[in-house]
């Protein structure tokens, strides 16, 4: 069988080493096929949380001896030329050269014959260098050897047409031994293939593909849900964690007294969740369920151990959790709200106390421009971040919010405050109407926003301090989702203004924020279906209002699906052609309007001026047919360049005006228009 087979086997790989390992696994040997041209029929890529491999089947020879033709001198040339390219190509014979015409001159040509690499031998040269190519998050260098993995090598099983391939990395040897998972088995394996690798795994407990694992994990959980009437009440990315975290998924249940019910279901929720990487459940009327899920390697003939084991290290968390809130609580509001003085917020940026004050202005300003009557609430919206002070948050930084929502009922803050403080970091707030959850948690990101262009950090790949991504989609959602007007741009020259106000740095250029911004709604919105350029006819590089921003998109893609859009941009097309910069120094003379269809031209401007006048955020149909019919006249029966200097500038500064107002809310020369 013409299978390459190659396994890396080690100590334990974290669930994103799996990822990034299978997926540079496949990407670089892709790359490898495509450069020495060698065919295949699949490529498969598996990981676990002991190894990494890939399979690629029916890989074609291709080991024939190809020529390649050499140019020489032309046969014109003196002997010279001739002897000094059969000795510069090692060719003993002249009779091996032959003739050809180029171009009615003749040349010698001679056919070198290239030795194909054997596939064995390429993939004994490649491989190695593929290992070391692999770009972990994080990795480790162990041994004597100089060579990187995201976690120490214990064997490399590496098979071509069933025989064993010889090449090292990491200074380990390739060798045709894997091995079961361990908490069954230590036993070497003899893999001579790929069939009987996989089917020899199954036997010792490897399920080799993370899908199968999640399979296996999700139907067990559904199925305890529907003997037990309760309702799943965890994220995706724990069954995509837990299962790379086992190499065979067995799953087991447990339940906890309900004494523990005196915590906070949310804090409850994550100590099983994220502290304990268990599942929780739900009752039918919403209640936390007080049982639990696991997943583990080890036999379900262990299970009594391995519940005990779990139930005891949840008990000892939970009592962790019940100390943190009794001495959390021994602190009041107002203490909590002067001990943010001694936090610093970020490098440069103040302290904690200094951004609850902007936190707290921020959210009246935005409540006027909502028209929200926030004056009730205001005096306790300096205290939203004062749960950065608490034991629970220091212990479950993701409880922010949720822990000031319940500290702000234990002070005996109104329900509103208490509702907001939870919701403030949520990345959707769908309401039916403005209320203050949604007022404070915009303040919130948009000062998180402008702390970060004013910290001058910059976001790479891996890298973004304040989760800026994760806020401006937050915002657009917030804001579109609720059809609030909107425009961020002024909210962000209210915070520079605040931030001069208590000496702290600010950005300069508010339209660096606005570009990031536009950015991220051009990728959302494509996301969402929308042509690319018609979402960029749409952004304004001196405002950002989300929801006006979406009420364009959807009218200008319908517009131009329509007939009298297609003609409209037909129009445009035309002018835009003629349209330049050139007469910037003159202005428009309305006495040198003669011809009708210049006035006409003229008047559908006004026309469409007026409309613009009266928040003209939409196509309307009626008045871009009306100034398409007004252009395509004008450039049918007007001589634009007329001899006469003052009717030529006079007549584009006309057309440069017809633009000028056309572009006023949409873009429409970066639309492509077809023919």
């Amino acid at each position: 069988m013409n299978d390459l087979l190659l396994e890396i086997y080690g100590e334990e790989l974290p669930s994103s080493a799996q990822i990034i390992g299978e997926n540079q696994l496949y990407q670089l040997f892709l790359e490898l096929f495509t450069k020495k041209k060698i065919h295949y029929s699949s490529i498969e890529t598996f990981s676990t949380s002991r190894r990494v491999a890939i399979v690629i089947k029916k890989i074609s020879k291709n080991e024939k001896d190809n020529f390649i033709e050499i140019r020489g001198p032309s046969t014109e040339a003196d002997n010279k030329a001739l002897m000094g390219f059969l000795k510069s190509n090692d060719i003993n014979d002249e009779k091996k050269l032959i003739k050809k015409k180029i171009k009615d001159k003749e040349y010698y040509f001679y056919k070198k014959k290239i030795k194909q690499q054997k596939l064995r031998d390429i993939f004994n040269s490649e491989i190695p260098l593929i290992l070391s190519s692999i770009k972990w998050n994080k990795s480790m260098r162990w041994g004597y050897n100089n060579q990187k993995w995201s976690r120490p090598i214990k064997s490399i099983l590496g098979i071509f047409e069933n025989k064993k391939l010889s090449f090292e990395f990491a200074g380990i040897n390739s060798n045709f031994f894997t091995y079961g998972n361990y908490h069954y088995s230590k036993k070497k394996i003899k893999c001579l293939n790929y069939e009987f690798y996989k089917k020899q795994l199954e036997k010792l407990y490897v399920t080799l593909k993370s899908k199968e694992r999640k399979e296996k994990i999700l139907d067990d959980l559904e199925e305890f849900c529907r003997n037990n009437n309760l309702k799943f009440n965890f994220e995706d990315t724990l069954v995509e964690r837990v299962s790379n975290s086992v190499e065979h998924a067995n799953v087991f249940f447990g339940s906890f007294d309900n004494k523990n019910f005196k915590i906070p279901e949310f804090i409850l929720e994550t100590i099983i969740t994220e502290k304990q990487d268990n599942f929780c459940f739900k009752k039918n009327n919403g209640d936390l369920s007080n049982f639990f899920a696991f997943i583990s390697n080890k036999e379900k003939s262990k299970k009594k151990n391995l519940v005990e084991g779990n139930l005891n290290v949840l008990k000892a968390r939970f009592s962790d959790a019940e100390f943190f809130i009794k001495e959390d609580l021994k602190i009041d509001a107002n203490q909590r709200l002067k001990s943010l003085s001694s936090i610093i917020y970020y490098e440069n940026l103040g302290n904690l106390y200094e951004r609850s004050l902007r936190i707290k202005k921020l959210s009246e300003i935005i409540a006027e421009k909502l028209d929200y009557k926030i004056e009730k609430f205001s005096k306790y919206l300096i205290y939203s971040n004062i749960d950065l002070t608490s034991e629970v948050v220091k212990e479950y930084p993701s409880l922010q919010g949720l822990a000031g929502g319940f500290y702000a009922k234990k002070f005996g803050f109104p329900k509103d405050i208490q509702e907001a403080f939870s919701d403030q970091y949520k990345i959707s707030l769908f309401r039916k109407e403005v209320d203050l959850s949604i007022v404070l948690s915009l303040a919130q990101k948009t000062d998180s926003i402008f702390s970060f262009f004013s910290s001058k950090k910059k976001i790479s790949g891996s890298g973004d301090p304040f989760g800026i991504r994760r806020i401006s989609i937050s915002l657009i959602k917030i804001l579109t989702e609720n059809k609030l007007d909107l425009d961020l741009f002024q909210i962000f020259n209210c915070c520079q203004k605040l931030n001069i106000e208590q000496k702290i740095h600010s950005v300069n250029d508010l339209q660096l924020i606005i570009s990031f911004l536009n950015k991220r709604i051009e990728v959302f919105f494509i996301d969402e279906g929308y042509k690319a350029e018609v979402i960029k006819s749409c952004l304004n590089s001196e405002s950002f209002n989300p929801y006006n921003i979406v009420s364009k998109i959807k009218n200008l893609t319908k517009f131009l699906n329509t007939e009298k859009g297609i003609n409209f941009m037909k129009a445009f097309k035309r002018l835009n052609s003629i349209v330049d910069n050139t007469e910037n120094n003159y202005k428009l003379d309305h006495s040198l309007l003669k011809k009708r269809e210049e006035i006409q031209l003229f008047e559908s401007i006004q026309n469409f001026k007026k409309n613009k006048a009266n928040n003209y955020l939409r196509i309307d149909e009626v008045c871009h047919e009306e100034i398409s019919h007004a252009i395509n006249n004008f450039l049918d029966n007007i001589m634009v360049n007329a001899e006469e200097k003052a009717l030529r500038i006079n007549r584009k500064l006309l057309l440069s005006e017809c633009k000028s107002v056309l572009s006023y809310f949409f873009d429409f020369s970066i639309l492509q228009i077809d023919d």
